[in-house]
């Protein structure tokens, strides 16, 4: 069996025992240089592939059977570029949680402490109070979105003295770090009031643009918005609008409907919004790249056993 990595974030010392274990099973190693399209001949008899490779020439593998990917979004490979129900699609959700929660928690502080206009200040040597300051503390947030980000986020935020609502697909318990919970059709309902929005929601297609006009026109008028799931799941011309009409406090986003950003977005030039390469949860932050470790660690070890793998992605939900 051949085992193939690309574009993988690991350590010297993680890819030797990545290569102990698979060389210990009799099995090869092929490691693709990260920047180059590998050549089709060279992974066209692996079994296995971890990292990230065109979709399209999954296509002409025809002896793979496992696809692990790093990240925690697959929507490219549920959907029409590659889709192949026999071949076990497996990612890396719950890998980051920890640096993409803390990631909204900077942000949110950022804009509720006025940071973006005293660091401007700061570059042209103004000593000035910009005004009154918001807390978290006492604050209401909604979480769209309950996976393992979202609940990251909610826990922090409620450990720092926020009531949080969660917004999810079906209807389902309350976990304990959510004071509420939505279902998405009532999505409008669970934003209205809140201080903050959080959108940790994947790129399905169900979640087209599920922050809609409607919902941002149900939010406060000083209610912070923030993206860190995929730009497709927000309107973002809604937003647009709603940040020029001064009907919303401000933005932070790490993703965007088209990325890059386009030069010309009015988002760019905007002093209440802070936005970001889609950089939140990267896979080179060790924390993200020692559980993205440890995910494949595990179930190559589960795959050798011939056991069930973990983080198998339902192909018709996209995650």
């Amino acid at each position: 069996m051949k085992i193939a990595f690309r574009h993988v974030p690991f350590t010297p010392e993680q890819i030797s025992v990545l290569k102990r274990i698979a060389s210990e099973a009799g099995h090869e190693t092929i490691w693709c240089p990260d920047r180059v399209l590998p050549e089709l001949s060279a992974i066209e008899d692996c079994e296995v592939l971890m990292g990230y490779f065109p979709p399209d020439m999954l296509k002409s593998l025809p002896r793979l059977k496992w696809i692990q990917t790093p990240s925690a979004g697959v929507e490219k490979l549920c959907g029409d570029l590659y889709a192949n129900d026999d071949v076990v699609l497996t990612n890396c959700s719950g890998a980051f949680g920890v640096a993409i929660s803390e990631y909204m928690i900077t942000g949110v502080l950022m804009l509720m402490r006025l940071m973006p206009a005293y660091l401007a200040n700061q570059r042209a040597h103004i000593w000035k109070c910009m005004g009154n300051c918001r807390s978290i503390y006492g604050s209401t947030v909604t979480v769209v979105g309950m996976g393992d980000i979202g609940t990251k986020f909610a826990t922090r935020m409620k450990a720092l003295g926020a009531t949080v609502r969660g917004v999810r697909r079906s209807a389902s318990p309350c976990p304990d770090c959510f004071d509420a919970v939505y279902t998405s059709d009532r999505i409008c309902e669970a934003v209205a009031g809140a201080d903050v929005v959080a959108m940790c929601v994947p790129g399905t297609r169900e979640a087209q643009k599920l922050v809609s006009a409607e919902c941002i026109a149900a939010m406060r008028p000083d209610a912070i918005l923030v993206n860190c799931g995929r730009g497709a799941t927000l309107d973002e011309e809604a937003l647009i609008c709603a940040l020029q009409e001064n009907r919303l406090g401000g933005a932070v986003l790490d993703v965007a409907a088209v990325e890059p950003l386009p030069a010309q977005s009015p988002l760019w030039d905007m002093e209440n919004v802070i936005i970001t390469p889609h950089i939140s949860g990267h896979d080179d932050d060790p924390v993200n790249y020692t559980s993205i470790f440890e995910i494949f660690r595990d179930n190559l070890t589960r795959y050798l056993n011939h056991e069930p793998l973990r983080h198998v992605v339902d192909r018709s939900r996209g995650y």
